[in-house]
């Protein structure tokens, strides 16, 4: 009998025909192949191994969330290291199909059991090559000295972000920043968003306003929210974040010296872990739609050279704060504007015009600026130059604003 000659191919076949005539029914096209081999195996295979092959097939194909979890839950409930070990080489032949539960439960049994260490030994040195390499990478996670779960952690990462189309994609999921929480950044993306909801739906009234008040009204805004975000992480079950958002209007006195609108300075502090400042320049621009009897006109922004030298001399990173007709604030790289100099603008001018069309490509939406890349670290500098510069206690540029951003968190979570 085939069953006594091959017993763990024929359990994997019996388990994942039971899962196929399951989830296709009676009526499938390929019923006759099923019920043959269904009639002529079934009865002679391990009924534990088929039972464990048929759950790890539907789980393969199951796209709702809720029904997958049920599904995992019943896999690891039968995950014995005997039937585990004997039938390795397929659930690691067929592991990325299975959401990766073939590294997530072979880790922890091979960390207790010998028969599956054994198991993950003898699948590395398979002739079939996804087997030998998927086991090689078990191995090496095993036999490290570090704690499991940093280890299953360290593997599933990796095993999960080698099948993303791009990656890494810090400005996506898994999470977006290094705080490694959906929770946290959507909380801090979200006050950031109603800030800036609020000053758009507010332009009616403002718009003929300077720029100075503009920014003022805005920079309020953002701390506002940011004030009522420790009641909100409570709410969403977030604990141990603490990030405050504060500004200050330089005085009079200091003005004299403005080569920004904003100074913006990050304190990350993470005990144990994480614990850097960093600073950036920001330039406010509103649109010539915004100006008294202008209204109705396409948007457009200008932008004076010297300003705009001056404040990549200071950061390379710094951008402009674009505000449009409508009050909604894009984020462009001063780099791209002086791209856009570079091939436009008139050697003798001290200033240029750019409209929506050349920036609608570049420019992001304040939220994703101030959470991914700004408290992400993806922009901003540690040098004492451009520090000094966003904290106003440089000798050439002091924004007229200082925006700082606190973060502290007490644990830090991975994902």
């Amino acid at each position: 009998m085939v069953a006594d000659v091959l017993p763990v191919p024929c359990a994997v076949a019996v388990g994942l025909a039971r899962a196929h005539q399951q989830r296709e029914g009676p009526r499938n096209r390929h019923e006759m192949w099923t019920s043959r081999l269904l009639d002529r195996l079934d009865s002679h295979v391990d009924q534990r191994l088929a039972q464990l092959w048929r759950d790890l097939a539907l789980l393969a194909e199951e796209r709702d969330p809720v029904a997958a979890s049920g599904l995992r839950r019943m896999v690891e409930k039968q995950a014995r290291p005997g039937l585990w070990a004997r039938s390795l080489e397929w659930l690691l032949l067929l592991g990325r199909h299975l959401e990766d539960l073939d590294v997530a439960l072979t880790v922890p049994l091979a960390d207790k059991h010998r028969i599956v260490r054994q198991a993950v030994n003898r699948s590395s040195r398979s002739t079939i090559l996804p087997v030998q390499l998927r086991a090689a990478g078990l191995l090496a996670a095993t036999e490290g000295t570090r704690p499991l779960e940093e280890q299953l952690l360290d593997v599933l990462s990796a095993s999960v972000d080698a099948r993303r189309d791009q990656f890494p994609r810090p400005l996506a999921a898994p999470s977006s920043t290094w705080l490694a929480d959906h929770g946290l950044e959507g909380l801090v993306r979200g006050a950031t968003r109603r800030a800036a909801a609020e000053f758009a739906s507010a332009m009616h009234d403002l718009g003929a306003a300077e720029e100075e008040h503009l920014t003022a009204t805005l920079l309020a805004g953002l701390a506002s929210e940011f004030t009522a975000l420790p009641a909100r992480t409570r709410v969403a079950g977030v604990a141990g974040l603490h990030l405050r958002v504060g500004h200050r209007t330089v005085t009079k006195k200091e003005e004299r010296a403005n080569g920004a609108d904003i100074g913006v300075v990050v304190d990350v502090r993470v005990p144990g872990r994480l614990q850097l400042r960093t600073g950036d320049l920001i330039q406010v621009k509103k649109s010539v739609a915004l100006t008294p009897g202008r209204a109705g006109r396409e948007d457009s922004w200008t932008v004076k050279r010297r300003q705009l030298h001056d404040l990549l001399e200071h950061s390379a990173s710094s951008v402009y704060w674009l505000i449009r007709g409508t009050g909604e604030v894009l984020v462009v790289p001063a780099k791209f504007l002086a791209a856009v100099e570079g091939a436009t603008a008139r050697p003798s001018s001290q200033q240029f015009t750019v409209g929506y069309t050349v920036v609608r490509h570049t420019a992001v939406a304040i939220e994703q600026y101030l959470t991914d890349l700004i408290v992400g670290l993806w922009l901003g500098s540690s040098s004492e130059r451009t520090l000094k510069a966003a904290q106003g206690t440089g000798r050439t540029t002091r924004p007229r604003f200082a925006l700082t951003i606190d973060v502290v968190l007490e644990q830090h979570m991975e994902g």
